[in-house]
């Protein structure tokens, strides 16, 4: 690929990308986010944030404002892989509404000098190391969200499922994941959940993602307390059962877990 056509990719995957907080709360509809993981340079995080919101707010908010996607938003890393410092996502409920996002930006980057697309180019690449960028599509099948709610931070857990044994770990997550979880929104512990699969398969070792939102790191306690009581009604007979199931379906060296904090979000 040409090195200005390259750029120009680099930039637009920007404004495309990025797990997993739709605004919507139905949980029939099985939206699909485009995310974009980048490993900033030393000193560089604040450039990566002025960036983000110079190029790519204005035209991310519009595409909220007329309804094309349902959220979008740029978070940091707290706890988790290093090399994913940052990740931008834009969630839509489907490819059509992504269409909308690869033309949104196609025509902003149209109306801009040339000097100015330089200068765009240069302020993403010179606070990112462009070799450690990974990109992927995931879809949320199952999710639920209080819409008009903003995510302070989205906490991860990935897992490496075995073959065979996804229709078993989306059942399990909703029979006794998601009652707790819909209690916790209920309560306004958390502004969102959801478990999410590859929808485009690249090559990462993880098949499920089940993520979390909530306002500030409190809420962890909450979170924690609330699946411990559930854990207790249960009794300990049902819980191991449980544990050594779930341990059969995945590999657990596999497994990694995320804090995030979200320092850009737009969404209804």
């Amino acid at each position: 690929m040409h090195p200005r056509r390259a750029l120009a990719v680099c930039l637009l995957l920007v404004g495309l990308v990025a797990a997993a907080l739709p605004a919507s709360g139905q949980e029939s509809v099985e939206p699909i986010t485009w995310l974009l993981n980048v490993t900033v340079k030393p000193g560089k995080f604040m450039d990566l944030e002025k960036s983000a919101g110079t190029y790519d707010k204005p035209v991310l908010d519009g595409l909220v404002a007329r309804g094309d996607i349902t959220s979008w938003g740029l978070a940091y890393q707290v706890v988790g892989p290093p090399h994913e410092s940052y990740m931008y996502w834009v969630t839509a409920r489907d490819w059509s509404a992504m269409a909308k996002v690869d033309k949104a930006f196609e025509d902003s980057r149209k109306g801009m000098k040339e000097d100015e697309l330089e200068k765009m180019m240069d302020s993403y690449l010179g606070a990112t190391v462009a070799e450690k960028e990974t990109s992927a599509v995931v879809r949320h099948i199952v999710v639920g969200s209080t819409p008009g709610s903003r995510p302070g931070y989205l906490m991860r857990h990935v897992y490496k499922v075995k073959p065979g044994k996804g229709a078993a770990v989306k059942k399990m997550y909703q029979e006794y994941e998601v009652p707790v979880f819909k209690k916790l929104l209920a309560a306004g512990t958390i502004s969102g959940y959801g478990l999410a699969v590859p929808e485009m398969h690249t090559g990462g070792d993880w098949t499920h993602t089940m993520w979390v939102t909530f306002a500030d790191m409190a809420k962890i306690d909450a979170i924690d307390a609330a699946f411990e009581e559930a854990d207790k009604a249960r009794g300990e007979a049902t819980n191991d059962a449980l544990a050594a199931t779930w341990t059969s379906m995945h590999d657990m060296d596999a497994h990694w877990d995320s804090l995030m904090k979200v320092s850009m979000y737009g969404g209804k």
